[in-house]
């Protein structure tokens, strides 16, 4: 459930009033703004793809790539950076419409993207964006937990000298953006990707990385501070070689990560399943 952070053009420029970043960001992550994101998203997802998000669809898509590779990049993009959010339908001939294309590229998109684990195909009626349950996103962090304090401790273990300087530099730029855009995916990946190098095990260090995709889509910032503590002991682990206070570390990141995520999906699963039931009374009234 990925959210917007501070306005990126003002921020860029730096206007607005003394404290006006902060007012934003605090607004950004609060309940109320996270309840209207959500219904937004659940408006969405009933209603499929609108005309609206079209220019943000091309936007998407590289120029020097094939039809059936722009589309699938395209969407790809727009799944993980919750554009198209989950359990969005995606109609054959809306998105069509809104990227240029004839329909075989999109289906040949559909399947590229099934395989990915981003899309279920629903036979002709086109395709939905996948969504995970609290119980998916509990599974997948089990196995970050596993997989990633093993490529930890390893990658610290074997890392050389002249790398450590670059690791750590990737590190503190990426708690230089907001964790919670593209921004702060390519970020992370661009620092766990290349530490995980030297772990020597590449099938595992790629399974990792498409694992934190899977999650970023409903990755929700509850603790900024203990994110950039985390952060900041790892590097610490890593500049003076310690690989099981770093593995310990990571499982421990992992951990406080999944309990937050799972603990406000469990939640937004309650509240579905009582609006279900309520809605259910009226309808048997």
């Amino acid at each position: 459930m990925p959210r917007g952070d501070v306005d990126s053009g003002q921020r860029a420029a730096g206007g607005g009033p003394p404290g006006a970043d902060l007012a934003q960001a605090r607004w950004t992550r609060s309940p109320v703004a996270m309840i209207l994101k959500t219904r937004q998203m659940t408006d969405r997802a009933r209603n499929g793809v609108g005309s609206s998000i079209g220019d943000e669809l091309r936007a998407f898509m590289p120029t020097d790539a094939s039809v059936e590779e722009a589309a699938t990049t395209a969407l790809r993009i727009a799944i993980r950076r919750g554009v198209l959010p989950p359990g969005i339908r995606l109609r054959q001939e809306d998105l069509a419409e809104q990227l240029g294309v004839s329909r075989i590229p999109l289906r040949d998109a559909f399947r590229r993207l099934e395989a990915e684990g981003l899309v279920e195909i629903e036979g002709r009626r086109g395709a939905r964006v996948r969504s995970l349950s609290a119980d998916d996103v509990a599974e997948i962090y089990e196995l970050l937990q596993m997989i990633e304090a093993h490529l930890m401790r390893l990658a610290v273990r074997n890392i050389d000298d002249a790398a450590i300087d670059r690791v750590l530099a990737l590190s503190e730029q990426m708690d230089a953006v907001p964790q919670d855009d593209e921004a702060g995916r390519l970020s992370r990946k661009a620092f766990y990707g290349e530490l995980y190098r030297y772990s020597g095990r590449p099938r595992i260090r790629n399974m990792a990385l498409q694992l934190r995709d899977d999650v970023h889509r409903y990755h929700v910032l509850k603790n900024l501070g203990a994110s950039l503590h985390a952060h900041a002991k790892l590097r610490e682990c890593i500049r003076n070689r310690d690989a099981e206070g770093a593995a310990a570390e990571m499982r421990r990141h992992i951990r406080m990560s999944r309990d937050d995520l799972v603990a406000v999906l469990r939640r937004e699963e309650r509240a579905r399943d009582a609006g279900a039931r309520r809605t259910a009374a009226r309808q048997r009234r």
